[in-house]
């Protein structure tokens, strides 16, 4: 009997453990200008195979539901998001909307030779694909409510990676042109193009290495102006939140306007139940 209750006080002692994953890191999101009020909460998975996860939900009526997933060095590897109006409705409301039944996904893998998206949107179920040029990330279209911290944190260890501060990292999209969606969640619901086209690519340039308060102490931090390519060929054009400062860990933990220090957004409440280092 005595190793046996050894055995479950030791379980009880170690990190969350949830199927095949430990909780390593959790915290929220929020805007410079208004810190006290979360738009986000995410949690940080290390999975048994070394790889990461990190599940992040909108805080509002909607379900929103965004998940960013890095390999084992901290490089992106995919990212979904799930919308769902109806979850956190009352059955009774839910059935007299049956569109709401269905929620709207997109769930995206990046390989070496293909960037590989799948859809679902009022039961309905697509599927498209391109071949990417490396290295890049996945931002679905004008999702306004995406976390540009995490989608950074990737874009930093790809730059890195590259061991060149001028690399440049595409970037691919579901929406492309002719169409011009609204900037709201309605709009992420019809999904009117669900082809994968490429984006405006991303270009770091270090700026320095600064001691500052960050995530609740002072440390000493990384930090990059961000660049977008330009509309004319060779063209770059400092992009409105431009001021990234990553941790010694490779966390974009805050991103800022370099004009307007308030435009922006950070990393507050952050808890750390394990290490999980990465090997920049």
């Amino acid at each position: 009997m005595l190793p046996f209750l050894v055995s479950i006080a030791f379980l009880l002692s170690r990190p969350t453990f949830a199927a095949d994953r430990m909780l390593v890191a959790e915290g929220d999101y929020v805007s410079h200008s208004n810190p006290s009020s979360p738009l986000t909460h995410w949690k940080l998975w290390r999975l048994r195979n070394g790889e990461y996860e990190v599940e992040e939900a909108l805080n509002g009526p909607t379900y929103v539901m965004q998940v960013f997933r890095f390999n084992s060095q901290f490089l992106p590897k995919g990212f979904s998001l799930t919308i769902d109006t109806g979850r956190k409705l009352p059955k009774t409301l839910r059935s007299k909307a049956p569109w709401r039944s269905y929620p709207t996904i997109v769930s995206c893998q990046y390989m070496l030779q293909e960037l590989a998206c799948e859809y679902a949107n009022n039961g309905k179920k697509s599927a498209s694909s391109i071949v990417p040029q490396q290295p890049y990330v996945f931002v679905p279209g004008d999702f306004y409510a995406l976390d540009q911290l995490w989608l950074m944190t990737g874009v930093v260890h790809l730059t890195e990676r590259n061991h060149s501060e001028n690399a440049v990292v595409n970037v691919y999209t579901t929406y492309c042109a002719p169409h011009e969606p609204e900037r709201d969640l309605k709009a992420m619901e019809a999904w009117p193009d669900t082809r994968v086209c490429s984006g405006r690519p991303i270009q770091l340039t270090y700026s320095g290495k600064p001691t500052v308060r960050l995530l609740g102490k002072t440390q000493t931090v990384t930090e990059y102006e961000v660049w977008h390519a330009g509309s004319e060929p060779g063209a770059w054009v400092l992009n409105e939140l431009s001021v990234l400062q990553v941790t010694s860990q490779g966390l974009v933990a805050s991103i800022r306007g370099k004009s307007n220090p308030e435009l922006g957004y950070a990393i507050s409440n952050y808890k750390e139940y394990g290490s999980w280092m990465s090997s920049r």
